[in-house]
């Protein structure tokens, strides 16, 4: 059995308990991957909840609102303006129990505004203690004035992290929280005019280009966006990860994400529909954004690998914050919108990335995850896979050992994200990189030898990984950016070479695939099914036949098995997938070699099935070719070149 999907039911984008009414109510979704190692159980026992259920990782417990009416908020009709001073208590609450052994009896919790915050909730007990705070929210205005506040944050309050015995905890991510008419408007609404805006979809005339920000303007406390842990878990044996991580484990699986805040910062609004929606402008479909993010390392020694992929976040809905425009499904020029890290993580909101069409930011919902047999409804399963926490088609799991400063002495590790989003006029402002400190720390809970992983933010900037590599350059290399801009989409590749000790030469090519596939297709929107996604099958670099070529290199996304053949013939040393993964839309591989002939200019190919695209890069050839000279200092962008395209 299936269940529509329709605008009516945009509130359910993310997670909706069957059968939910529409009274005031409160959904609170516990991760317990989060939640077990910080010493926090949710007890089976909901304390008279409306309903509960078990998703992944997620714990669901539903509550009805008792005065729903005593939280108020201002500001335009069908447009939020900011929380008014009260609370909405419910009837039941959720049992805790602490690693120490105390309980906790949230029954007859409330949600109350928090301080003077604009939106910002806290979850207290009945006495009035603190236990969650909640930010990161999405209102949702009903046609009555009736405020729902949705895919919130939930998050360690000060007095938790202190019963705790870690204050340090305080802020961590251990769950989210969904409203449904807890609010009503304030008495004074129906005098107030609505903001109007106008509606220019993409066009010759008008562009759509979103930005990413580190933090959305509006955001009620002025918290930069940073990276989520989720859950570390080591495999059982029995097709899951349910054994915790220890001091000394490596072997385990560690999922993160991040926040994401951005900006519309062209001329024209970006359609923000959520999945199954009906057809609507300007692509007679339910066209949304999809989020991915990928995770670096940059060793010691220079040499950057990609550890780790996202799937696709589909997203759902747009705040419209900073601007005059209503909140809904169309992003607005000059609006801002932002997503925490709890709607980043839910499963229904997550599927696998060879599903969409990435160019053209087009989902193939026929035979996707969500709609296996095409018939326009999101099917019962919701797109629960086995081991859902942990599955890579869903999530961005990276190994313990990817991670660990101890392996990786003098190491860097970056997270790369950014929105897929159709007629975007400039997708490289819309990739967001993040330089972060991974720690490994200590947990508490029934698990005494349990640890957790934290990531600290030490620095945010527009741009790819690829391109912040090439600013890091030494002083002296060759380098040399190429992006290869096809019908078919985008790739950039990035060249170092740079010179060893021995007087040879260290030769490094990175390609990043930001949207380049060979795609097939049938059907049309909205009924469109993807048959193919095909990434780049090859990649060879033009060489001079007398350069000696040794310690070929190649490196895929980590503990992926991906591994290439290299072969060297009269004119080229080459790289093949054979029988191996292609290189995937949103994925950097490593390629490289050593040779005693210094870099000229020269070509590469990439190739995927017949076609063949080149880019410009640097090889070794005899000194009768052009020399571009070694770059002083390192700035990606004063030696940047498009190449086009041709198929052979």
């Amino acid at each position: 059995m299936k269940a529509s999907y329709l605008r009516a039911a945009a509130l359910c984008a993310i997670c909706c308990i069957a059968g939910a009414a529409q009274a005031a109510e409160t959904t609170l979704l516990f991760n317990r991957g989060a939640l077990a190692p910080l010493g926090i159980e949710v007890l089976d026992e909901c304390g008279g909840c409306v309903a509960q259920r078990e998703r992944a990782d997620y714990r669901e417990q539903r509550y009805a609102a008792v005065d729903a009416a005593s939280l108020r908020w201002s500001g335009r009709p069908g447009r939020f303006g900011a929380l008014l001073a009260g609370a909405v208590r419910h009837q039941g609450g959720p049992r805790l129990r602490l690693s120490s052994g105390e309980r906790l009896d949230l029954a007859g919790f409330q949600l109350r505004r928090r301080g003077s915050a604009r939106m910002g909730l806290e979850l207290a007990d009945a006495a009035g203690e603190v236990w969650f705070q909640l930010d990161h929210a999405h209102a949702y205005v009903a046609e009555d004035g009736a405020l729902s506040l949705q895919h919130m944050d939930m998050r360690v309050s000060e007095v938790l992290a202190q019963r705790l015995g870690r204050p340090q905890w305080t802020g961590v991510l251990v769950g989210g929280v969904q409203t449904e008419g807890l609010a009503a408007a304030s008495a004074d609404m129906a005098s107030k005019a609505a903001g109007a805006c106008p509606l220019q979809w993409p066009s010759v005339a008008a562009q759509a280009d979103v930005e990413m920000l580190r933090l959305a303007l509006n955001w009620e406390e002025r918290q930069p966006d940073g990276v989520n842990f989720y859950r570390c878990g080591r495999s059982d044996g029995l097709g899951g990860h349910s054994r915790a991580c220890s001091a000394d484990s490596e072997d385990g699986l560690v999922v993160l994400a991040p926040d994401a805040s951005l900006r519309n910062a062209g001329s024209a609004a970006v359609a923000w529909y959520a999945k199954f929606s009906p057809p609507a402008p300007p692509y007679a479909n339910d066209q949304h954004p999809f989020l991915v993010w990928n995770l670096y390392r940059l060793d010691a020694d220079g040499q950057l690998v990609q550890i780790a992929a996202s799937a696709a976040k589909h997203a759902f809905h747009t705040i419209n914050a900073v601007c005059d425009c209503a909140q809904g499904h169309v992003l607005f020029p000059g609006c801002e919108d932002t997503y925490g890290g709890f709607s980043n993580d839910y499963p229904s909101g997550l599927a696998p990335r060879s599903e969409i069409i990435p160019y053209t930011a087009q989902w193939g919902r026929c035979g996707s995850l969500y709609d296996k047999d095409c018939d326009g409804l999101r099917d019962s399963d919701e797109g629960l896979l086995p081991d859902d926490a942990y599955n890579r088609a869903k999530r961005l799991a990276v190994r313990e050992s990817e991670l660990l400063p101890s392996r990786h002495v003098g190491a860097r590790w970056f997270l790369e994200y950014w929105y897929v989003v159709r007629d975007d006029a400039n997708p490289w402002n819309n990739i967001g990189l993040m330089q972060i400190e991974p720690q490994k720390v200590r947990g508490q809970g029934l698990d005494p030898n349990a640890y957790v992983w934290r990531f600290e933010v030490n620095d945010f900037r527009r741009g790819s990984m690829l391109d912040r590599w090439l600013d890091m350059a030494p002083a002296g290399a060759w380098q040399r950016r190429s992006l290869v801009s096809t019908p078919q989409g985008r790739a950039l590749l990035a060249t170092r070479v740079t010179r060893r000790g021995d007087g040879r030469y260290a030769y490094a090519y990175m390609v990043f695939n930001l949207d380049l596939t060979l795609t097939r297709t049938s059907g049309q929107e909205p009924n469109l099914r993807v048959e193919q996604n095909l990434g780049v099958e090859r990649f060879a670099v033009f060489t001079d036949p007398q350069a000696l070529i040794e310690a070929q290199d190649f490196a895929a996304v980590a503990d992926t098995g991906t591994s290439w053949s290299v072969a060297r013939d009269n004119t080229r040393v080459a790289w093949t997938r054979g029988s191996s993964t292609p290189l995937g839309w949103g994925l950097t591989f490593r390629f490289g070699f050593v040779s005693d002939f210094a870099p000229r200019d020269s070509k590469a190919h990439l190739g995927a099935a017949e076609s063949i695209w080149h880019a410009a890069t640097f090889a070794p050839l005899r000194d009768w070719e052009p020399v571009s000279r070694p770059r002083p200092a390192a700035n990606a962008a004063d030696l940047s070149s498009t190449v086009g395209a041709r198929a052979e």
